[in-house]
């Protein structure tokens, strides 16, 4: 044992998480850091230009000249704000009726085999078919404005959420279901104290992943029938090689999605403190 380790082992639990945590976010910045300065290195040297031409990688500092530019002049005559706000609405609202409905049904797909022999075999067949290959009838049946653009996102999320909250409630060992049944626990209760709060890891879990489809799916959202959109502003400045645009947006969507998938964390952390401890 190191004299770092032997160290941290006398100190209490919320000390050590403390200090680790503090590491982690020190690694964390690090690494950033460490791609902001290849990224530099390559760009802004010079010793790549034959290979790297700045029309097709531009320098962080002209990406942030452009960003700030964007920020005073907006793009395409609508502000910068207004296209965050455009894509943040069409992303937050099929992401949060996706979690409102889609962890609900899993849970009783996972307590009820009759709910799950009923939807599971829907869903299972729904899932795999290429979502951006029905926007055309999306378009069709529910118009060109915000719906249509809001389900395109919900229907590849709306399932893997469902399906991981359900196999979060299977998950769970039936010793311990057993075991409060024998001491006479409800149905209710079964399910208040045990497989709410062993299944709430798995559900945190299927939505974290599912904001990284969410996201892509944006951009297919945003492929027609619009003219605003944070995803619609790199697809229409990728068609006149303004890179500079295109980076500003696919940055900005990376921070949405990351930002995101931070905030969940945050609250899986708050929510389901007693992870990893037995």
């Amino acid at each position: 044992m190191t004299a770092a380790t032997h160290k941290l082992a006398e100190l209490d639990d919320v000390t050590v998480q403390h200090i680790l945590g503090r590491r982690d976010r020190r690694l964390t910045f690090l690494t950033f850091a460490a791609i902001l300065g290849v990224w530099t290195a390559v760009t802004g040297s010079g010793l790549w230009e034959p290979l790297i031409r700045p029309m097709f990688l531009p320098s962080p500092v002209a990406v942030a000249e452009t960003f700030w530019q964007l920020l005073q002049t907006g793009y395409q005559g609508r502000s910068l704000a207004h296209h965050v706000a455009v894509s943040l609405y069409r992303f937050a609202t099929a992401f949060l009726i996706c979690i409102l409905v889609g962890v609900p049904v899993g849970l009783l797909m996972g307590t009820s085999r009759r709910i799950r022999a009923v939807v599971e075999p829907p869903i299972q067949a729904i899932r795999p078919i290429p979502k951006l290959a029905l926007l055309p009838l999306f378009l069709i049946w529910f118009g060109i404005g915000n719906l249509s653009k809001i389900i395109v996102i919900a229907a590849p999320v709306f399932p893997l959420i469902a399906i991981s909250s359900m196999q979060a409630v299977r998950s769970v060992s039936a010793k311990k279901i057993q075991a409060a049944q024998s001491l006479g626990a409800s149905r209710f209760t079964i399910f208040r104290r045990i497989l709410l709060p062993a299944s709430l890891p798995g559900i945190f879990t299927g939505i974290r992943v599912s904001i990284s489809i969410g996201v892509t799916m944006l951009v297919g959202a945003e492929l027609t029938a619009t003219s605003d959109g944070i995803a619609w502003m790199a697809l229409t400045a990728a068609e006149y090689l303004m890179t500079n645009v295109v980076l500003v947006a696919v940055l900005i969507m990376a921070l949405l999605g990351y930002g995101l998938d931070r905030l969940f964390l945050l609250i899986e952390t708050s929510i389901v403190h007693w992870t990893g401890k037995d």
